[in-house]
């Protein structure tokens, strides 16, 4: 499992930034692991949806961006550890 806090990404054409994040959770999911993008702002949110990174990365695998710098960190958190005890599920949306 893995938690990236993306609330300020570097200066990085975005659609250049979803693709890498989309085959990085496919590379991890592949490894039944998981990517969690915490602190996600909306724009960047929008963007996971049309691209279908969002639904590669599952619920709780998208966590919006809070007022405190780390706010949404301990949500992930939680949300991954839900996610990664329950049994592994070859047709998950992960991949």
């Amino acid at each position: 499992m893995l938690i990236l806090v993306v609330r300020a990404l570097p200066d990085v054409p975005l659609s250049a930034m979803i693709k890498l994040l989309d085959r990085y959770a496919r590379h991890l999911g592949d490894q039944d692991g998981r990517l969690v993008l915490c602190g996600v702002q909306p724009s960047l949110a929008h963007l996971l949806q049309r691209s279908g990174t969002a639904d590669r990365l599952g619920d709780g695998g998208v966590v919006p961006a809070a007022p405190e710098l780390l706010g949404g960190l301990e949500e992930a958190w939680v949300a991954a550890r839900e996610r990664t005890s329950r049994p592994p599920h070859h047709g998950s949306d992960m991949r």
